[in-house]
Parts: structure tokens; C-alpha cells; sequence
């Protein structure tokens, strides 16, 4: 696939790409699926954990796309795993990301609906939601780039204010004690924590749109 060369996006725009999928409905359960697994103070360890390991697993998949720096992962997985496994772990990417996207389309619809539009139709909201995303697709990557740089201090500033906002009912005392039931309840949360910081993924397919990979 020869890439057009005005379709190229800078750092900082990937950078942007990058937050707002981890900026997810995943972080806004997040307090609620770790407490419920963990059940311990600990819980913020496991936030950690699981941050940690979602960079790990993006430095990876960074440093393996840098190899191949005009390909994407459909593209150079063949050459390195093999056709028929190329292909496999293909579908496995694409059904990853197809569920992904159901789940979050899903989930902004609840929430939009619970906050904004209660009586409105799930379908409808869920249409407008896919109607911008199918218009931003074929725009190309640059559009879905200037998109997200709109969105982000958006969404960074009604993140600061809620953030503040509870920051009166914080008590230090309500972590301890620390590891006070051992590793293990930490660990369990860690499967949750790390999905909802998912997101660095993408930088599969970013690569070969950069100015600079």
C-alpha cells in the first residue's frame, strides 16, 4: 500500500491519537471494577500495575512498527509470521478493535442518554455516534487528527474539574493499611486496571501515517 504523502500526521497529533483512545469509558468504570476485584485499600497499586504494563505493551508494539516503518501491522505481520498466521493474528486485530468499538459506542450511548437525552432511543444515539466516524474515516487520518486535538483539552479540563471537585473528600488514612492482605487481591485487580488503560495498541497502524516514525 503506497500512502498518500499529504496524509501524514506530527508527533505531537499521534501523541493526541494516543490519549483519547485510552481516554475510554474504561476509565470511567475504572473505580468501580478495580474496588469490586480488589476489595482491599490496594486498589491504587493495581491502577499502577496496570498502567506500567500498558506502557510496556506499547514501547513493544512502538519499537516492533519502527521496523517497518512504511507498513502497518496487516502488512509487515505476513512477512514476519507467515501467511496463513499473518492472516490469523490479522482477524484477531481487526475483531479486537471491532469489539472495542462496539463496546465503547455502546457505552457513550448509556451515558449520553442517562446524562443528556433521557427518552432518546439507544439506536439514534448510537447512529449520530457512527455517522461522525464513518465521515471522519473517510476523510482520512488528518481529520480524525485536528478531531481529536479539539476533543483532548476538552475532555482534560472536565477531567481536572471533577477531579478537584473531589478533592475535599480525599483521606490518606482510607489507603492504609498497605498490602494489608497481601499481593494477591492486588494482582487480581491488575486484569482490570491494565484493560482500562488500553489504547496504546493503535500505534500499530499509526506508524506509517507519522511525519517522522
Amino acid at each position: 500500500m503506497i500512502l498518500n504523502p499529504k496524509d501524514r500526521i506530527t508527533t505531537p497529533q499521534t501523541a493526541v491519537i494516543i490519549i483519547n483512545f485510552i481516554l475510554g469509558t474504561g476509565l470511567l468504570t475504572l473505580p468501580r471494577s478495580s474496588t469490586e476485584k480488589v476489595h482491599t485499600p490496594d486498589v491504587w497499586i493495581s491502577v499502577i500495575i496496570g498502567g506500567i504494563i500498558a506502557i510496556i505493551a506499547g514501547v513493544i508494539m512502538v519499537k516492533l512498527s519502527q521496523q517497518f516503518p512504511d507498513k502497518t501491522f496487516y502488512q509487515y505481520i505476513n512477512e514476519i509470521a507467515g501467511k496463513w498466521v499473518g492472516s490469523f493474528l490479522s482477524l484477531v486485530i481487526i475483531c479486537y478493535f471491532l469489539m472495542t468499538s462496539g463496546f465503547q459506542l455502546r457505552s457513550m450511548a448509556e451515558v449520553v442518554r442517562y446524562l443528556l437525552l433521557e427518552g432518546t432511543p439507544t439506536w439514534a444515539i448510537i447512529m449520530i455516534f457512527m455517522w461522525v466516524g464513518l465521515y471522519l474515516i473517510i476523510g482520512g487520518i488528518n481529520p480524525i487528527a485536528r478531531l481529536f486535538e479539539i476533543i483532548l483539552p476538552l475532555t482534560v479540563i472536565l477531567f481536572l474539574v471533577v477531579t478537584f471537585m473531589s478533592i475535599k473528600i480525599f483521606e490518606i488514612d482510607n489507603l492504609r493499611p498497605v498490602l494489608g492482605e497481601g499481593i494477591t487481591p492486588v494482582l487480581k485487580g491488575v486484569k482490570t486496571t491494565a484493560l482500562a488503560f488500553s489504547g496504546p495498541e493503535i500505534m500499530l497502524l499509526l506508524i506509517p501515517f507519522m511525519n517522522q516514525p
